[in-house]
């Protein structure tokens, strides 16, 4: 499971984009530290796509080939000059649309891979709009009150709630997590808006001082 232990200069903010729901296979991607300005690439029937991916929001739609993986290059290349991987994604089975979240390594790793990469379906059949999808990416079990919707999500695991808008004000949500005695502490208290016409994607990640707290990523649905 990746494990997001980078510094995010941007945290619970109501970051949006309008979605770019085009078909076939299609990945957006999110930084989780430095954006990537068309640094990377990857192939997609023979052809070179370079992606920008900002930590603000997500990027625009990427094409990809089917298959198990989809790998990324950079500048680096083999004795020979052929492109070295600094990326490589595992695609989620069944997935056509993704979402990639890219984190920079401090060194490359034993493969000599530069990036770690999360990839979750991002396809709306799953996510729909007037939903919120939690991914607890922390090393921390961590409770999630949602306008009284509670819940539990161990490390690694994933939760998806279709919620109905507010009539007026926004939604109270809670987030809390354990310290090192165990002993549950509130991390996070706040008041989120929503629509339907828009769905929130939030990552929980560690904190400072033995805490948690969440990445918020909004889009809006595209107006037919």
């Amino acid at each position: 499971m990746l494990k997001l232990a980078y510094v995010f200069l941007a945290l619970a903010l109501p970051l949006s984009a309008t979605a770019q729901l085009n078909s076939g296979y299609r990945f957006q991607a999110i930084a989780t530290d430095v954006a990537i300005t068309n640094s990377l690439w990857n192939m997609v029937g023979g052809k070179k796509q370079e992606i920008y991916v900002t930590k603000m929001i997500r990027s625009l739609d990427y094409a990809y080939d089917a298959g198990p993986t989809i790998t990324f290059y950079g500048s680096h290349v083999d004795q020979d000059g052929n492109p070295i991987p600094e990326a490589i994604v595992n695609v989620p089975e069944g997935a056509a649309r993704l979402l990639l979240l890219f984190a920079k390594l401090a060194k490359p790793d034993e493969d000599g891979l530069t990036y770690r990469v999360f990839a979750m379906k991002d396809d709306v059949k799953d996510f729909s709009f007037g939903s919120f999808r939690f991914m607890n990416t922390s090393q921390k079990t961590v409770a999630i009150d949602l306008a009284g919707e509670r819940f539990v999500l161990k490390r690694g695991a994933t939760q998806t709630l279709k919620v109905e808008p507010p009539e007026l004000g926004d939604l109270p949500i809670r987030i809390a997590a354990p310290n090192e005695a165990g002993n549950w502490l509130s991390n996070y208290t706040n008041g989120w808006s929503h629509r339907s016409n828009r769905r929130t994607l939030v990552f929980i990640i560690d904190g400072k001082n033995d805490s948690v707290k969440p990445l918020r990523y909004r889009q809006t649905e595209p107006i037919q």
